[in-house]
């Protein structure tokens, strides 16, 4: 999954929802809608127009994944709310 291909297809905005979010911590996870049902990690440093109290589980919002090498996953970034 990292090659340029991938890389430029996962750089795409995505959807999902919001299945958890810890507002003291400062993280939670999000389910996107094509990933074969694997959750995401979303940091507060990757909100975008929205706090953490707004990501309440359900929250449907758009994302970019974004490669995390310290921990050699996928992570949520630039998270905003759908309208």
């Amino acid at each position: 999954m990292h090659d340029l291909q991938s890389r430029q297809a996962k750089a795409k905005m995505q959807t999902g929802t919001v299945v958890s979010y810890n507002v003291e911590k400062g993280w939670g996870f999000i389910r996107p809608d094509d990933c074969n049902g694997q959750d995401l990690f979303v940091h507060m440093s990757e909100l975008r127009s929205c706090a953490g109290a707004d990501l309440v589980p359900g929250t449907r919002v758009t994302f970019e994944f974004r490669f995390n090498k310290q921990r050699s996953k996928y992570q949520a970034a630039n998270v905003r709310l759908i309208d």
